[in-house]
This record gives C-alpha cells, structure tokens and sequence, in this order.
C-alpha cells in the first residue's frame, strides 16, 4: 500500500473513530459497547485500521477535557456557530493527534491529513483562523494552558485529564503525591494478567501451550494460577489457547481478592453482585468445584454472560439466580462466607475505562455509597456466626466514600461486626484501617481495588 493510500486510509480511520465516539455520546454506552455496536464497523474487516480507530477512541475519549478547552479557547469564541457533535470529535481527534499523542503514534503523512481534514469540517473557518490553528498545534505546549488555572486542583485535572471533582476527593484523602501518581497511573497501559485454568489443565502444559503460541508470561509470586504477559506475538483473543479455555483474561487485583475469600472445599459461599462471573467462575475453581456457590446479580444481560462461563467451563457448583440484593434476607439460609464486590464509579479502572471518569459525578458516587451501605447490610445477616466465616467487602474504586466512609458507618452501626487481617497483603494500608488494603496502578501493576475482610468480633 502507498503513501496515498495509507494517507487515505488514516482520514477514514480518523471519521469512523469521530462517528464511534458520537455514537457512544448519543446511545450513553460504554466506549467498549460503542465498538462493538456501531453498525459499520468490524475488527474482522481490517485488523489494522480497528488497532488504530480503537487508539484514536480510547485515547481521545481519555483527553476529552483537555480537547474541550482548547476547542473552547481557539475554536467555538471564534465561531459564531455552534459545532455539529460529529464535528466537535473530529475536532478533539485532531488535537489529541497533533498535540497530546506521544511521537510514536503520529503518522509521517500526519501533517497532510489534519489539514485535509480540517478543510473539510463544514465550518465557516477563514484563512486567518486555519492558519492560527496549525501554529497552535504545532507551537502548542500542556504548560501553557496549565499557566492559564490558577486553581491548583483543577490544573492537576487538566494536566493528567481528570475531573476536578475527583482530583479534590483523591488529594483530600491520599495528599498530593499520591493522588499525583494515581492520575498519572490512569493514563498508562496495564499489564495483562491471566488466571489459568487449573481445573481442566496442568499449570506446566499451560504456560508450554504459551511459549509454543509466542506468548512470554511471568509467573506471580503470590498466586499459583495467575500470571502476567510479558510480550505475545499475536493478540491472546487469536490464539487457540484462549479459544480452548486454557486460561480467563482477568486482573490480578480481581483474582486476588478471590484467594483472600479463599473457599474450601464443601463451604456454602454468596456471590452477591457476581455478574459477568469472572470471580465466581475463580471461586468455585479454588473450591476444586466442590461446594456451592450462590451466584446473585440483578442485571439480566451480564448475568448471560456470567451463565456462558459457568457452561464454558463445565462447573456444577454455581447456582446462578437474578436477584437484587437491595432485598432483605431474600435466603433463609446462612453462608460460610460471602463476597460483595459492590457496584462502585470504578474510578480504579480508568486505565482501561477513560470514559468512565467522564460519566461519573460526586452525587452518582454519594447515591453508590448509600447502596453500598445496603448491600453490605443486607448480605451480612447471612452470614453464618462462627471463627471461620467472613466476608469480603471490595470495589474497584479508590475513593474513600465508597470504601471507608462505607466501611466505618456499617461498623458503627452493626457492632458485632470488625474488620480481620488478610492472610494475602500485597497491597497498601487503607490509611484509616491499616488491616484493608488498596491495590494502586502504579505500585501493583492492575487496576485500583479497595479490599476489606469482615467477621464476628465474639470469635477473636
């Protein structure tokens, strides 16, 4: 393929990723569901052009508020119009193109396509502004617009693209560094993890299969069926191993908290938010298949793909039932231990969820916490009262008010209760209960969790 054609190609990769992400403002779905649902676009047409329309999604959508103030300042005063919605993402495209995206993911004919493709915007630019715009793209620095806030907050959010509600919460409870470190963790890559499929496979033959298909993975020190890729020469999706099931693309953070719950053999155990089942397909492999899960959502959809794993890999012991579990005591059994990873805003995902901190606002996060407090209450009568039965209380938030603050009320208001040390601690001290811990992007490689173990005080 020449120049001509890939320059062609880039422009076309550019108007479908700005359609996808109009489509996913318009529908309010997730990015990942706007990929999959756009009716004109498929990763099996072109491998390559879904690799890029995916980056330019993922990476715009994660810029969006920085985008949106330098459309503000040199584009929409300027204008006396109000931009189309498509228009607007062409716009954003093209700024996180020429001025954000790292030099390795810019093109070599980059130049000629943003100005063929800013002549082409139905805009009543004159050639005064056209120009001014690609001298602001190329003489443009982050530190010039990051002088303009005098708000120290609101610049960190700007800086490290983050709502300045979020920034405020995270400083106000990890300080300024850390909640620095967490930003900047936000915007990288994570490393892949898998959780091997030991009931059907031997470790050893997984980790040939690997080698054999190009894939280097580094085996956990703490996790005996967990390891990380290290480089694969194909996307694992392709490989046949994913298709036979030797192993379940999870984080790490999300197959340790499974091994803290740590379920025995024989033990009753509540899944109680367990769709789409990644965590209790991992419960009822450690149970060797030989307990009982009860498997609770109240999503329909995500409770199908939860139904597809259990059929997947052939377990017998998850009972899987639709069910809310804002009811109280909707079974008259009682549970040796439960797992509640509440709904939570997800702001430990933004790494591989950009948009998601964009949907997100304190008073969603106020309503999550309230139903948290409930969930937790209302899966705690079921717990059966004796030294070995607990639960686990998890998000995979870092804010404290869907983690502490709902930590301590429930506490408070169900005083037989206390938090327990976890037999696996790899994480950081929760910095007001230093026996829960929080996984950090930065300092553990997966995604942000909060994780605390609760039991009955009378069985110290």
């Amino acid at each position: 393929m020449n120049n001509e054609d890939n320059l062609e190609r880039y422009i076309n990769n550019i108007e479908v990723a700005s359609k996808i992400i109009s489509f996913y403002e318009e529908r309010q779905v997730s990015l990942r569901n706007a990929m999959k649902m756009y009716s004109n676009f498929s990763k099996d047409d072109d491998r390559h052009s879904y690799s890029q329309v995916h980056a330019l999604v993922f990476e715009t959508v994660r810029y969006q508020n920085v985008c949106n103030r330098i459309i503000h300042q040199q584009i929409q005063n300027k204008l006396n119009e109000k931009l189309k919605e498509n228009t607007r993402n062409i716009l954003r495209i093209v700024i996180y193109l020429a001025i954000l995206a790292p030099e390795s993911h810019q093109e070599q004919y980059w130049d000629q396509a943003y100005t063929k493709i800013l002549h082409s915007l139905d805009l009543k630019y004159s050639k005064q502004l056209f120009s001014a715009l690609k001298v602001y793209f190329r003489d443009w620095k982050l530190e010039t617009l990051l002088e303009s806030i005098n708000d120290e907050e609101e610049r960190l959010g700007v800086e490290f693209a983050h709502p300045t509600w979020l920034v405020r919460d995270l400083n106000a409870f990890y300080g300024p560094e850390l909640t620095k470190n967490i930003l900047k963790a936000n915007n990288e890559t994570l490393p892949v993890y898998l959780r091997l499929n030991l009931l059907k496979f031997r470790k050893d033959t997984i980790v040939s299969v690997l080698a054999e298909e190009g894939v280097s993975v580094e085996l956990d020190p703490v996790m005996d069926d967990v390891v990380k890729v290290v480089s694969t020469d194909l996307p694992l999706p392709r490989l046949h191993s994913f298709r036979a099931d030797y192993y379940y693309m999870q984080t790490m953070g999300s197959s340790l908290i499974s091994h803290i719950l740590n379920p025995k053999e024989g033990e009753v155990i509540l899944d109680a938010c367990a769709a789409p089942g990644g965590k209790t397909t991992h419960l009822a492999t450690l149970q060797h298949d030989s307990g009982y899960i009860i498997a609770t959502d109240n999503h329909k959809r995500r409770m199908t793909e939860l139904i597809r794993k259990i059929d997947t890999y052939n377990l017998k012991s998850i009972q899987p039932i639709i069910l809310d579990m804002r009811l109280e005591r909707p079974f008259k059994i009682v549970f040796d231990k439960i797992l509640l990873d509440a709904p939570c805003s997800g702001s430990g995902t933004f790494s591989s969820r950009p948009d998601s901190k964009w949907r997100i606002d304190r008073h969603q996060v106020k309503w999550l916490h309230k139903l948290q407090l409930t969930l937790l209450k209302n899966v705690s009568i079921m717990l059966r009262e004796n030294s070995s039965s607990f639960l686990i209380y998890s998000t995979c938030s870092l804010l404290p008010m869907e983690n502490e603050d709902v930590i301590e009320k429930f506490l408070k208001q169900n005083p037989k209760f206390e938090l327990k040390d976890q037999e696996i601690f790899i994480g950081t001290p929760s910095p007001k209960f230093p026996n829960a811990q929080r996984l950090f992007p930065h300092v553990n490689e997966t995604e942000g969790f909060s994780i605390f173990k609760i039991g009955f005080k009378e069985f110290n």
